[in-house]
């Protein structure tokens, strides 16, 4: 089995010689407005499309109809992905959500969520797809609960030693206020096997989107900010234009 995951967007593989390594843990930081969900859904979608490679993608913010339909503009249709059960699109939010499965039994509605719920959650909706591809959007819902960094780091790694053993790829979405933030705040960075940053500059009087592919172990890969576009068939990467915040 080939070990590299090409993401299929566009430009982005480029940067880090084909894909991610199969099997890895990759944080996807942004902005507001950088394109987090939309880079998750391509993702997935494009591997079902080009690889053949179920997906499972749990949102914790968002809801399911409106994650259909917003991705309806990029031209991905997904209520179809999900009739054919290529992807399994999961609402873990607590306050309206899937059957949780806790320490304490199962239960359904609001819970005190926990990494240890998720992951099983995860689990059970990989294998109900054969699921090769995962995506999480986002931690912050799941970590805005812990103000002490050490109690974050536990339960990021919970969540990570839950999923794993699944060889499946995951992303993982981050919020993130400015690419200069304390790194206090950043502990998933340390904890992943990758890192990919999406942020918004300013550069000569105008904004403009920057991915950065941060940290990737085991792989070869660009550093510098290259300039992206979010356009009507999903997120675009220019890998020969590079972006400088002076």
């Amino acid at each position: 089995m080939n070990n590299k995951v090409p993401t299929g967007i566009e430009g982005l593989d480029e940067l880090m010689d084909g894909g991610f390594l199969r099997g890895k843990n990759i944080v996807i930081s942004g902005v507001p407005g950088s394109g987090k969900t939309l880079f998750c859904v391509d993702f997935l979608y494009r591997g079902v499309k080009y690889n053949d490679e179920p997906g499972v993608y749990v949102t914790l913010e968002e809801s399911p109809e409106s994650i259909i339909e917003n991705m309806m503009g990029f031209g991905i249709d997904l209520k179809s992905m999900i009739s054919k059960k290529k992807i399994a699109l999961v609402d873990a939010n607590p306050l309206r959500g899937e059957t949780i499965i806790t320490t304490t039994g199962v239960h359904t509605g609001f819970v005190e969520f926990k990494a240890y719920g998720l992951s099983e959650l995860i689990r059970q909706k990989v294998r109900e797809v054969g699921a090769k591809r995962v995506a999480i959007d986002s931690l912050t819902s799941l970590l805005m609960h812990y103000k002490d960094n050490f109690e974050r780091r536990l339960e990021i790694a919970r969540l990570l030693i839950g999923i794993s053993g699944l060889n499946c790829t995951t992303l993982i979405t981050t919020e993130l206020h400015s690419f200069l933030v304390d790194p206090k705040f950043l502990t998933e960075h340390f904890i992943a096997d990758g890192v990919i940053i999406l942020d918004m500059m300013q550069v000569g009087g105008r904004m403009v989107r920057g991915i950065q592919v941060q940290k990737l172990r085991g792989v070869k890969h660009d550093f510098d900010f290259h300039l992206y576009h979010i356009t009507d068939k999903g997120i675009v990467v220019f890998p020969k234009e590079k972006v400088y915040n002076p």
